[in-house]
């Protein structure tokens, strides 16, 4: 989180305290308005802990996996895999390279590509797929779909474009079928704490980043699986006003025990 989000952060949790303090006074006043109206103290703590439950817990909530993910940063060692869907029609081994120099980078390369032709057929599908690694030996293998999808995996280091413009050559060449686009899934494999800036730096470009993937990430989405629903928090801050609320009407009572425990324990 930037500076801001953690000044927000902190008055959110300091007025959600606020809050508290003010249902525990209203418990407080008890003697004045009479125990008689201890109901008025439970309803009144359990409506303004759910409000602070959804207007002020909530937002804080929601920063949760982020504020994790920082200290995963921070604290993991390896590296993350940001995968993004570049086009074609970008300069890719420029933008390798360009990618290379960023800091915390460690690694650059192309996962596969994916070409999209006009429909063929299962017989035309079959030839593809015998002539795809004689086309271009850097080719290590596609996958085929008459509905004109193809996916290629390349040699790492291989320029994925060159595989590409081979192989529409020989579609139109030997069948006439155009190649109507292509993009080329990037792999950047990058230190955790640099991977917010390498996201910037590709949609700066209008790259399309598809995920994030490492441990980091790992930890962070396993962390979302286990929070609880937002609306349980809610309740909970509800809850949590009304006992707030009942200490306050109580608390002489409560100091008594605690006193008599210390006193017998002392052997007063």
């Amino acid at each position: 989180m930037n500076t801001m989000d953690v000044l927000g952060v902190t008055v959110m949790l300091a007025l959600f305290i606020l809050l508290l303090a003010f249902i525990f006074s209203t418990g407080l006043m008890t003697p004045i308005i009479g125990k008689k109206n201890l109901l008025f103290v439970v309803f009144i703590g359990f409506i303004a802990g759910t409000v602070g439950g959804a207007f002020l817990i909530s937002p804080v909530y929601d920063e949760i996996p982020e504020i994790a993910r920082g200290v995963y940063i921070s604290t993991e060692g390896g590296t993350e895999n940001v995968t993004a869907d570049v086009s074609t029609a970008t300069d890719i081994m420029k933008l390798t390279e360009e990618l290379a120099a960023q800091e915390g980078v460690v690694d650059v390369h192309s996962e596969g590509i994916v070409i999209r032709t006009d429909r063929f057929s299962e017989n035309r599908k079959r030839i593809i797929e015998e002539k795809v690694s004689i086309i271009d030996s850097n080719i290590t293998s596609g996958k085929v779909y008459t509905n004109g999808t193809i996916i290629l995996q390349v040699k790492k280091g291989y320029n994925p474009v060159k595989a590409l413009e081979n192989l529409a050559e020989w579609l139109m060449y030997t069948g006439g079928i155009k190649t109507r686009y292509s993009t080329v899934h990037l792999v950047v494999e990058v230190k955790p704490q640099n991977v917010d800036q390498v996201v910037s730096y590709l949609q700066a470009r209008e790259i399309v980043v598809t995920g994030v993937k490492g441990p980091a990430e790992e930890k962070v989405a396993a962390l979302k699986r286990s929070l609880p629903d937002k609306s349980n928090i809610v309740l909970f801050c509800g809850v949590l006003g009304m006992l707030t609320g009942l200490a306050g009407v109580f608390i002489d009572s409560i100091f008594g025990f605690v006193r008599g425990i210390y006193q017998r324990y002392r052997g007063v």
